[in-house]
């Protein structure tokens, strides 16, 4: 059972924006079966609540009661089950010896930035500490998540609404059905209820990341969604930190709405070295095009391509030539490693590759650097999320792209060649995928969004580029111990036609 545990109204909390009744029909809308009122310092009378009722129009199968927000030496705690209202400021255990059958809950403890002891979060006195609520940063929220993996105390969720659009974004599931105070100050005390979350651990290269989803979709489709990284090793916390700044930049730059969008970083964390992103709606490219029909298929494949075409036309400069450089070189000596040390077949035919596109490579920092632009540098389609502000309304369609931690300054070709290599290598068990969307598709509509020219040297580019990605691929593949499967052939063979002039 979904229920708003924390909520003030224009009636009796000046600090609210909220008319009762659009509190109780936000509440109902966005799915949730009950809501507890709880005005600062004041408690609704049960005349009050039933008057309430009748102009909302909710029956027996919706929950509505009244609580209040306290005063206390600790901060505001919300009290559940007592029989009066409750001014000014009063130390916990008083309130505790006074109220003993009430429940109290330690409302937005983490505010600021605070960090509460320990022994405040275990204090007999409180029966629930809230750990989500809207008046928390991302940060906060997830220090509380932590604290509550941590210490393993009853915790709740409240979206502490003082405005209609928050109003039952952050609810309390219980266990048990609840239907009046009393039962929902039992479910309380023997902590059979939890805030209601999706915690989701991800795969990542230089951090440790999660997916977390906070509350419950609506009517209008939102819910609040972070994405936590946290550095693997202390040596890694540079490189994930530059890349936040770096989306940081992006985002600033014409990609924080609209069609095209990068995720918001929410905080930079030194001390915990952690970056929080604000998590993306939507699926990733991979995942669609291997269930979609066709046309919606196509015109995410399309989609893929423009938002690719505005990142490099965007005009952003970040002074990443040198760190081009740095990175190709060291890359080149670490492809060619991984074939010498495996002693692989394909050893032959690497050197020449890896040659091949280190010269092309060396030529272009030496004689084009007036063609380089930002290129995101890991662009393929499980970095690449398809969304919609409104499900039913594809006008809403948007792009947002992840994983910053290998943006360059470069010739653009790289990301295209990059994407069909990697798509061409991530749909291989899909031949269908790969028949229903050619690659040819997206370079055009990269070129046509993009305003650059077809011709010969941009295709050479693109060949050698895709050959650098194959070379990457086939790197990975030898580190998994997979360096003579068919796949390698696969890769091998396509990028020594690529080379010959004859692929496509």
């Amino acid at each position: 059972m979904l229920i708003e545990m924390h909520a003030h109204t224009s009636r009796h909390s000046a600090c609210s924006r909220v008319d009762p009744v659009r509190l109780v029909e936000r509440v109902r809308m966005k799915g949730l079966q009950g809501l507890v009122i709880t005005e600062h310092e004041y408690l609704w009378s049960s005349s009050e609540i039933e008057e309430l009722k009748e102009k909302a129009g909710v029956d027996e199968t919706f929950v509505l009661l009244a609580a209040q927000e306290v005063n206390t030496d600790i901060g505001h705690v919300l009290v559940y089950g007592a029989d009066q209202s409750i001014t000014g400021t009063h130390p916990l255990g008083e309130l505790r010896k006074r109220y003993p059958h009430a429940a109290f809950v330690w409302a937005h403890p983490l505010r600021k930035g605070r960090t509460p002891k320990t022994s405040r979060l275990l204090s007999p006195d409180l029966d629930a500490i809230e750990i989500f609520n809207n008046n928390h940063t991302s940060r906060d929220n997830y220090h509380g998540l932590m604290l509550w993996h941590r210490h393993r105390f009853t915790a709740i969720s409240g979206s502490d609404t003082h405005g209609v659009e928050t109003a039952g974004t952050l609810p309390t599931l219980f266990d048990h059905p609840v239907r009046d105070m009393d039962g929902l100050v039992e479910e309380l005390k023997q902590g059979r209820c939890r805030p209601l979350y999706k915690e989701i651990p991800k795969a990542g290269g230089n951090a440790l990341v999660e997916e977390i989803s906070l509350g419950t979709k609506g009517g209008d489709e939102f819910r609040q969604r972070i994405i936590v990284k946290r550095a693997k090793a202390a040596g890694r916390w540079g490189a994930l930190k530059q890349s936040s700044e770096v989306l940081k930049h992006v985002h600033s730059h014409g990609f924080s709405s609209g069609p095209f969008r990068v995720p918001l970083v929410k905080d930079i964390d030194e001390r915990d070295r952690l970056v929080i992103e604000e998590g993306q709606r939507g699926k990733s490219l991979f995942d669609l095009l291997i269930r979609v029909g066709h046309d919606a298929g196509r015109e995410y494949f399309r989609a893929a391509a423009l938002w690719l075409a505005r990142l490099h036309t965007s005009d952003m400069e970040l002074d990443l030539v040198e760190k081009t450089i740095s990175r190709e070189r060291h890359r080149f000596e670490t492809y060619r490693r991984a074939f010498e040390e495996s002693s692989s077949p394909w050893l032959n035919q690497a050197r020449e590759l890896i040659d091949a596109v280190r010269v092309f490579e060396e030529d272009l920092l030496a004689n084009s650097r007036h063609e380089f632009v930002l290129v995101h540098g890991d662009y393929h389609p499980k970095n690449i999320i398809i969304g919609q502000e409104l499900m039913h309304d594809t006008g809403t369609l948007y792009v947002s792209v992840v994983d910053f931690g290998s943006v360059l300054e470069f010739h653009p070709a790289f990301d295209v060649g990059y994407f069909i290599s990697q798509f061409q290598n991530q749909f291989r068990d899909y031949p269908a995928v790969i028949e229903s969307y050619p690659v040819e598709d997206f370079v055009r509509a990269w070129l046509d969004a993009s305003g650059r020219h077809d011709s010969p040297g941009f295709r050479r580019a693109l060949a050698l580029f895709r050959i650098r990605a194959n070379l990457s691929i086939a790197s990975y593949l030898i580190h998994l111990g997979m360096g003579e499967g068919r796949n390698m052939e696969e890769i091998m063979n396509r990028s020594m036609e690529l080379l010959a002039g004859g692929g496509a």
